[in-house]
């Protein structure tokens, strides 16, 4: 695995993980919650992981996994839940236009809901892995579990206490705690009725 932070990333290298990461998520329930067309879908959550990259940069760290196989995302928790300040000064403030306001709308409903339960739940000194995929061409291979212990160390040497994360998807629960997960939360929002798991891991 490749670990990155700052400005380590190319242009190229941004958007091959990009491209990993939306073929990844294509069939994944938030992401078909968000993008219903499926005939689009792959080609705008590529756009849209871009700018979630060039944040994970500047905030916590990227790792990725050889010949395009996949990438993870993660952000320090003292930065995340992102303040509007910080949204306007990164990359983030393209994705209502990255989305459309429909889909933003659906966006803000359910993370909001999620981003309180987060600070309510989430311990002090955390770090939380916002995103990993592996491209369906590289599936079985371990490469997300190398990445996931990967960015471990990374946010362990960075001085992180615990490792938060959520998912949408129940076939990734147990897979999470295989890893050494625990379940911290679960709900699911009236609003999007799409039902998340919060999960955290001490990094010792």
């Amino acid at each position: 695995m490749y670990n990155y932070s700052g400005n380590a990333l190319t242009s190229v290298q941004q958007k091959t993980a990009a491209a990993a990461l939306g073929q990844s998520f294509s069939q994944d329930p938030f992401m078909t919650y968000l993008l219903p067309n499926a005939a689009t879908r792959v080609q705008q959550l590529t756009k849209l992981f871009l700018p979630l990259i060039r944040c994970s940069l500047r905030y916590g760290g990227v790792e990725i996994a050889p010949e395009g196989g996949g990438a993870l995302l993660w952000i320090s928790g003292e930065y995340f839940p992102f303040r509007l300040s910080q949204i306007a000064q990164s990359s983030l403030r393209w994705i209502p236009f990255l989305l459309g306001l429909s889909a933003y709308r659906r966006l803000q409903v359910h993370e909001k809901a999620f981003e309180h339960a987060l600070q309510e739940k989430a311990p002090a000194s955390f770090a939380y892995l916002w995103v990993v995929g592996v491209h369906p061409h590289h599936a079985g291979r371990g490469l997300g579990k190398q990445m996931i212990q990967s960015a471990l160390d990374s946010m362990q040497h960075h001085g992180h206490s615990t490792c938060v994360l959520r998912t949408e998807n129940p076939q990734n629960v147990g897979l999470y705690e295989h890893l050494g997960f625990q379940q911290i939360h679960t709900d699911t929002p009236p609003d999007s009725k799409l039902q998340y798991w919060l999960l955290s891991k001490e990094l010792v």
